[in-house]
């Protein structure tokens, strides 16, 4: 330890005294002014044991010198030199604190003040039983000026041996956190965008050797797919929706650290409300697709969730042509078919259930439910019975005229889907001719298909993003995309104006 030292240096002077004259008239006296005392090093600044000489430069003689604290160091004189040795007295070395904990590798230094010590300070590293090294792999100490830093490199935990010059010893037991399992933009749960979406998510903080949890019959009743992948360096998590609902996965690393993920499987839904629907212009289709002017198969498909109900509500179709509606009456009204039938009055064919939503206009408050719906015409059939079908989450539903006189009989062949009425003339999801038959809900999911779809490809596609490519028959398709640029996609009535209008009504529930 490095020790300042003070001396008071004395100079005996010679004194003076009066000469004094015997001449009666006169008494003189001289006085002779001392020469001021200079050193050349007033303060000097000394390791223990280390020895230093100081040179007197200016007096009056006959010196002597007397340190203020002969405990700290002895000084002796020798004409006019003086030379002036530390005494040496080991003491203990003594630490403010002996431990030390770190959140995580990248915490900031801690510091820890040496009370007592001798000085020459030096480290070491103990691991648990290991032997002591210099490695510095967790944590890496240094001293300045009495002052001990420890600086975090890794988790784990380590004893730091302080050793001083004279053999005094003190330890620090630090221990180092490992980082916390984070990922990114710190996400603490994660939403699946609806039914066959995927998602993914990086890990951006951990302590490698990621695991994920196996999968529970809870996490594959509502996930098709959870794994860990690796891109570019990176572990992320990718995710597969299978069906709405919730459910739990537990990510695991190296270190031990566990993270409790919450995981939604929602719809993203398009909500339809007053003067907002989905409108496509399928006269100007037809110019240059002509086969919808002579169609003798359609389907329609919409997954959504009634927000309020009254009577007339349309949801997706072709007014005059082939449509899905509710029943015209305000309370408990049911799903209907109105189509065309040769020589009959506004053709209906209404579900046996009823619509459930949030509200309605009667008074009756329900909570609401999404539904799947799939409505099918085909005209090669022989009979209303067979040529229009309604399927309710997959099921076909029984199906029952409104009125008895087309109960069963021949459908048109085809349908011209140009033929439309209603004031938009237009086919419209979330809505159908006229204004005030606007359908109140959440849209997920609509499709339009030029071919009549059986009961099994109903329930193998349900709910499911497709490739249009892969499926030629498909002729339109509204649904969830990652990306937000292609939230609307109808795929083949494309070039829709409609994209950045529809991208105001995205909602996630």
């Amino acid at each position: 330890m490095k020790r300042k030292l003070s001396f008071l240096f004395l100079s005996a002077l010679t004194i003076p005294f009066f000469m004094v004259s015997c001449s009666d008239d006169k008494e003189e006296q001289e006085v002779k002014p001392a020469t001021d005392l200079v050193v050349d090093n007033n303060s000097v600044t000394l390791l223990q044991g280390d020895e230093i000489t100081v040179s007197i430069t200016s007096g009056n003689g006959d010196y002597y010198v007397k340190p203020f604290d002969e405990n700290v160091a002895t000084a002796t004189i020798k004409g006019k030199t003086i030379t002036i040795p530390v005494v040496v007295n080991i003491v203990d070395l003594t630490l403010k604190s002996n431990e030390a904990t770190f959140a995580e590798p990248d915490a900031e230094s801690q510091y820890i003040s040496i009370e007592r010590g001798n000085g020459g300070y030096s480290f070491t590293y103990q691991v648990g039983d290991g032997e002591p090294t210099t490695d510095a792999t967790i944590v890496e100490a240094t001293e300045k000026e009495n002052l001990i830093t420890l600086k975090p490199k890794a988790r784990g935990d380590v004893k730091v041996i302080v050793t001083d010059q004279k053999g005094s010893v003190e330890e620090i037991s630090v221990k180092v956190n490992p980082y916390n399992l984070k990922l990114e933009n710190e996400a603490t749960s994660l939403i699946i965008g609806g039914y066959e979406a995927s998602t993914e998510i990086a890990i951006t903080r951990g302590n490698g050797d990621y695991k994920l949890a196996q999968l529970t019959d809870d996490n594959k009743t509502y996930l098709k797919t959870a794994e860990l992948i690796t891109e570019d360096g990176a572990t992320k998590l990718k995710l597969t929706g299978k069906k709405l609902g919730t459910t739990t996965l537990e990510l695991s690393d190296a270190a031990g650290q566990k993270l409790t993920l919450p995981v939604y499987v929602n719809p993203v839904c398009y909500r339809m409300e007053y003067d907002v629907c989905f409108k496509i212009d399928i006269k100007k289709y037809a110019e240059s697709h002509s086969e919808v002017k002579s169609m003798n198969q359609l389907t329609f498909e919409v997954v959504f969730y009634p927000t309020y109900t009254r009577s007339m509500q349309s949801f997706i179709g072709l007014e005059s042509v082939f449509l899905l509606r509710a029943e015209a009456k305000d309370v408990n009204p049911r799903f209907e078919i109105a189509t065309k039938i040769n020589g009959k009055s506004d053709p209906r064919f209404r579900s046996q259930q009823t619509i459930y939503c949030d509200d309605s206009e009667g008074g009756r408050k329900t909570p609401g439910k999404w539904y799947h719906i799939a409505i099918v015409y085909d005209g090669t059939k022989s009979s209303t019975k067979e040529a229009y079908k309604m399927y309710i989450n997959g099921v076909r539903e029984t199906l029952t005229p409104a009125d008895n006189s087309y109960e069963d009989c021949a459908p048109n062949s085809s349908l011209n889907l140009t033929d439309v009425g209603g004031n938009d003339k237009a086919l419209l999801i979330g809505r159908s001719g006229d204004s005030y038959r606007v359908g109140y809900c959440k849209v997920y999911q609509a499709r339009m298909w030029k071919r009549a779809l059986d009961e099994s490809e109903i329930k193998a596609n349900m709910c499911k993003i497709l490739n249009a490519e892969e499926h030629s028959d498909l002729m339109g398709d509204i649904g969830y995309s990652r990306k937000v640029s292609e939230v609307l996609q109808f795929l083949k009535i494309g070039e829709m104006a409609a994209a950045d209008w529809m991208r105001k009504f995205v909602c996630r529930i």
